[in-house]
């Protein structure tokens, strides 16, 4: 059974400008760089979006419902102003670039109807594959709880 934990930036977040670097698609965690950070705003078309309380709110009832639409499960979520974590498992021989694009599908589609119609996600997102037990039980009980914006779980329902 496949499980991930999917991540999507908000757009025009995570910038290569922060201290703490940031990420190009296939090449991983790179330094921070105040001059292409230049470049990536120079090439936005909107404004940097921001997944407040409500934005996250949002996100978490769209996953809820898209989970059961498309027959995944939803382990947990955990928001922030900049980025979403979404844990996923599925029982069927989809790859997880299927399921991912369907999730994104319907958290975008979600919040360009309720919220306002916008450039909201980045395009693609990261995926990590859970492993084993250990993964997972990190995810759920330490990685995903540090994070300060709202939460869900499948077994406490939506927290702070």
């Amino acid at each position: 059974m496949p499980c991930y934990l999917f991540t999507w930036h908000a757009y025009g977040t995570w910038m290569p400008d922060r201290p703490q670097g940031y990420v190009r698609r296939g090449e991983g965690i790179l330094p921070c760089n105040v001059v292409e950070a230049q470049r990536y705003r120079a090439r936005q078309k909107e404004q940097p979006a921001a997944f407040d309380e409500a934005t996250q709110k949002l996100l978490i009832e769209e996953a809820t419902i898209t989970a059961q639409f498309r027959r995944f499960r939803l382990h947990g979520v955990a928001t922030e102003l900049t980025h979403a974590h979404l844990l996923v498992s599925w029982h069927d021989e989809r790859s997880f670039a299927q399921v991912r694009r369907g999730l994104r599908e319907s958290l975008t589609r979600r919040l360009n109807a309720d919220a306002n119609r916008r450039r909201w996600i980045v395009r693609g997102g990261s995926r990590r594959r859970v492993l084993d037990r250990k993964h997972f039980d990190h995810l759920m009980n330490s990685y995903l709880p540090k994070h300060s914006g709202w939460k869900w779980r499948e077994d406490r329902g939506l927290y702070l």
